[in-house]
């Protein structure tokens, strides 16, 4: 922590290693990135560290993006930290909203767009 300000922290959910390291190297010189490959990793890393906003992929092995947001958002530690889906395929952005996404983003996602969602996720979180 250096003159007090202390960088947020962003928790990249993905199955995909390339897909965690390239977000993580687009988003290292502006948050603290944290990873996980599951979903139930996802939820416990969730929990320990409270990052400030959580990116998750959508189809994942075992639980799902929509699966891991509903149980994030059912749980009083993580409920109120912002999630952002990402899904390669077809999604309704009334699904993602009804699991208690922030946002639902395309991929594979513009760096800008993912960047300045997160910033909006950032901004909006109740911190």
């Amino acid at each position: 922590m250096e003159g007090g300000h202390r960088r947020p922290t962003v928790m990249l959910v993905d199955d995909c290693s390339d897909q965690r390291d390239l977000y993580g190297l687009l988003l290292a010189s502006e948050y603290t990135v944290i990873t996980a490959a599951r979903g139930a990793d996802g939820l416990r890393l969730a929990a320990e560290q409270q990052p400030a906003v959580i990116v998750l992929d959508v189809l994942m092995p075992e639980m799902d993006g929509f699966e891991t947001c509903r149980r994030l958002k059912a749980i009083a530690e993580t409920a109120s930290i912002p999630v952002i889906l990402l899904t390669g395929s077809e999604v309704e952005a009334a699904d993602a909203l009804v699991a208690g996404a922030f946002a639902v983003l395309a991929k594979p996602c513009p760096d800008r767009t993912l960047v300045d969602t997160i910033a909006a996720a950032v901004a909006a979180a109740p911190r």
